[in-house]
C-alpha cells in the first residue's frame, strides 16, 4: 500500500516517460509514486534463461498480444485498400509470405506492461530527431511544426544519453549530435557487413545505430554479450530498460515510490478544476483511492487518451483536459516494411544485435520523391533468432524440403527493413467503446486508422529500393515481404494529445502541461506532432520528459502549479 495519503507527484506508467519523470522529481525533493499497471519483473525471470526459450509467445512474460481481458482494444471497419497497391509484392515458394488482401487487417499493437514499460521489450535504438523533424510545414509544407525546435531538446538529449550509457557513432550527416558519445558505437554484425555490400554498391550510408544498449561496462552494468535477444528482455542488464537504469536511480534519491500493478480507472479533480488524485485497482480488482497535487500522465499513446477520456466529470464531460476536442485525435502509427532476404553463405544473423545498424539517406522529406515524409532503412533478425523461428515463418512446411532447407540456410536469412513516419490526420484517433469493457469493467480503446495515398506511396518507394539493395548485395532469394498496408503493425505511435501553442488546435503546451488543468502533465509519446522522420521515439520521450520536469520544479517553487 502507499505510504503516504498525499503525494506531491503522482506518475501514471513507468516506461520511456515516466521513469525519467520519476528519477528527475525524486532529485528535486518531490514525494513522488509512480503507478504501474504490470508487476515487476527481474531480468533472470525472461525466458531467454530457459531451454524451451522459443516456445513461448514473443516477448513473454512482459507483453501479451492476445487482447486478452486485461489487455483488450477494439478497432475500426478494415480498410478497402486503392487497386493500385493490391499487387506490389513478389510471389514465393516459401509460406512465411504474407498473401496481399484487399483489406488491410485489424491493428496488431505491440506494448508491454511491467516496471520500466515498453522499454522492457523494445530494442533500445535511441535516436535523436533531427533538426528538421520539428519543422515539417515550414520545412516541407506538410504536418505542423512542433511549437519547440531541436535546440530545445538538445540539452536533455544530452541527459539522457550520460545517464543511460547511450553508444552511438557522431559521424553521421543526418543527427546534429555534438561531440563523442557516452560509449562508443557497436561494430556492425556480419550479417550487417554482408548487406551494406548492397548499400554500398548504390552510394547509401549503412551506419551504427545510436543504441541504449552499453557497448563497455557502465556503471555495473555489463558490456552487451551480442545474444540477440534484445526485445526479449535483457537478462544481462546491457539494454538499458527503465526497470535498470531510471527506476533505480530514481528510487535511490529516497523520494520515490512504486506500486506496480496497479490500474489507474481515473483521475480525478477538485472543484476548482485541478487534478487531486486516482481510483485505481489493484491486481484483485480491489478499488482505491490515491491523492497527489501534480499528476504526470505517461501510458503511452493509447492508454493515455484512454485514461483521459475515461475521466469524466461535471467540469470536463467530454473528458479530462479535452476542451479542444483533440484528446484521442492526430493518432500516428509508423509505415513498415519487411523483406526477409536468404544468403547463399552463411551470415549468422542470429548473433549481434537487432537492429545495430540504419540508413538515414531517406530521413527528410525531398522533393524528388512523390510522397511527403521520412523513413529510415534498417536490418534486423528479430523474428529469425532460433531453428524454430525458420521452421515457423519462412521454411517450406513440410517434407524433405523442409528438412533441407533448414540444414542449408540457418542463420543465412536477415530481415531488410524501412520504418516511416505517418503523416498525421485528426480522423486516425483513438476513442473509448463504449460496448467493450476490459478486465476492470473499464471501456477499452478504440483504434480508428486508415493509411492515405501518401503512406501507400511510401511504402511501394521502401519496396522498390530495398529490392534494389538486395539485387545489389547479391541476395540468393526474398523469401517474405510484408509492410503496413497488409498487417498494421503498431509499434512506435503518438500524436493522440498533441503538442501546440494554440490550446483550440493541441491538448498540451510545449512544456507537455494541459492547457486545460494546470497541474496535470503528459510524459510520453502523445504529445508528439510528427514522428521526426521514422526513428525511435524513446530518446524524445525521454528529453521531453526531463524537460516537462524542469518546469514542473521551476512552476512548483514559484506555486504556479
Amino acid at each position: 500500500m502507499p505510504k503516504y495519503k498525499e503525494y506531491d507527484v503522482c506518475i501514471i506508467g513507468s516506461g520511456a516517460g515516466g521513469s525519467p519523470a520519476a528519477y528527475a522529481l525524486g532529485k528535486a525533493g518531490f514525494k513522488t509514486i509512480v503507478m504501474e499497471a504490470g508487476r515487476r519483473f527481474k531480468p533472470e525471470e525472461y525466458h531467454l534463461n530457459s531451454k524451451q526459450w522459443e516456445n513461448y509467445p514473443y516477448p513473454q512474460p512482459f507483453a501479451d498480444f492476445s487482447n486478452s481481458s486485461k489487455e483488450r482494444y477494439t478497432s475500426g471497419p478494415t480498410e478497402k485498400l486503392n487497386p493500385k497497391y493490391r499487387k506490389l509484392r513478389s510471389t514465393s515458394k516459401y509460406r512465411g509470405l504474407y498473401n496481399s488482401s484487399d483489406h488491410r487487417m485489424s491493428p496488431y499493437v505491440q506494448r508491454a506492461k511491467g516496471v520500466g514499460g515498453t522499454t522492457l521489450h523494445y530494442q533500445a535504438e535511441a535516436q535523436r530527431f533531427s533538426d528538421y523533424g520539428f519543422k515539417s510545414r515550414t520545412l516541407f509544407g506538410y504536418a505542423d511544426d512542433w511549437p519547440i525546435t531541436y535546440n530545445d531538446l538538445e540539452p536533455y538529449y544530452d541527459r539522457a544519453e550520460k545517464l543511460l550509457g547511450v553508444s552511438g557513432n557522431p559521424g553521421n550527416p543526418e543527427k546534429p549530435k555534438r561531440g563523442p558519445f557516452p560509449l562508443p558505437a557497436h561494430e556492425l554484425s556480419c550479417a550487417s557487413m554482408r548487406v551494406k555490400v548492397g548499400f554500398d554498391k548504390l552510394g547509401l550510408n549503412l551506419l551504427p545505430n545510436t543504441l541504449n544498449i552499453v557497448s563497455k561496462p557502465f556503471e555495473g552494468r555489463p558490456a552487451c554479450n551480442y545474444c540477440n535477444g534484445c526485445f526479449m528482455g535483457c537478462m544481462m542488464r546491457a539494454k538499458g530498460s527503465m526497470d535498470v537504469t531510471l527506476i533505480p536511480k530514481a528510487e535511490a534519491t529516497g523520494n520515490v515510490e512504486l506500486l506496480p500493478n496497479s490500474v489507474v480507472s481515473e483521475i480525478t479533480v477538485n472543484d476548482k478544476g485541478k487534478a487531486d488524485g486516482v481510483i485505481y485497482f489493484d491486481d484483485d480488482k480491489t478499488e482505491h483511492k490515491l491523492k497527489a497535487k501534480i499528476m504526470v500522465v505517461s501510458g503511452g499513446a493509447m492508454e493515455t487518451p484512454r485514461l483521459l477520456l475515461n475521466s469524466k466529470s461535471s467540469q470536463f464531460p467530454e473528458g479530462l483536459a479535452n476542451s479542444s476536442g483533440l484528446v484521442g485525435k492526430y493518432f500516428m502509427e509508423t509505415i513498415v516494411y519487411i523483406n526477409t532476404l536468404i544468403y547463399e553463405e552463411q551470415i549468422e544473423s542470429y548473433k549481434g544485435l537487432q537492429i545495430d545498424s540504419r540508413c538515414w539517406d531517406y530521413n527528410r522529406t525531398a522533393k524528388d520523391r512523390n510522397f511527403s515524409g521520412g523513413l529510415v532503412f534498417g536490418l534486423s533478425a528479430m523474428d529469425l533468432l532460433g531453428p524454430l523461428a525458420y521452421a515457423r515463418t519462412i521454411a517450406p512446411s513440410w517434407g524433405e524440403d523442409h528438412v533441407k532447407f533448414m540444414k542449408d540456410y540457418f542463420g543465412h536469412a536477415i530481415n531488410l527493413f524501412a520504418i516511416g513516419e505517418e503523416i498525421p490526420r485528426e480522423s486516425n484517433s483513438i476513442s473509448i467503446d463504449p460496448s467493450k469493457t476490459d478486465y476492470y469493467g473499464l471501456p477499452v480503446a478504440k483504434i480508428n486508422t486508415q493509411m492515405s495515398v501518401n503512406e501507400l506511396d511510401m511504402v511501394s518507394f521502401m519496396q522498390n529500393k530495398a529490392r534494389q539493395i538486395m539485387t545489389a548485395s547479391g541476395a540468393k532469394e526474398s523469401v517474405r515481404e510484408m509492410s503496413s498496408y497488409d498487417l498494421s503493425l503498431i509499434s512506435h505511435i503518438g500524436g493522440t494529445t498533441r503538442m501546440g501553442n494554440d490550446k483550440s488546435k493541441s491538448v498540451v503546451n510545449s512544456f507537455c502541461q494541459s492547457h486545460d488543468v494546470k497541474n496535470l502533465f503528459v510524459c510520453d509519446s502523445s504529445p508528439f506532432v510528427t514522428q521526426g522522420g521514422g526513428d525511435s521515439p524513446s530518446l524524445t520521450i525521454h528529453a521531453l520528459a526531463f524537460r516537462a520536469s524542469d518546469h514542473i520544479i521551476s512552476e512548483a517553487k514559484k506555486g504556479n502549479i
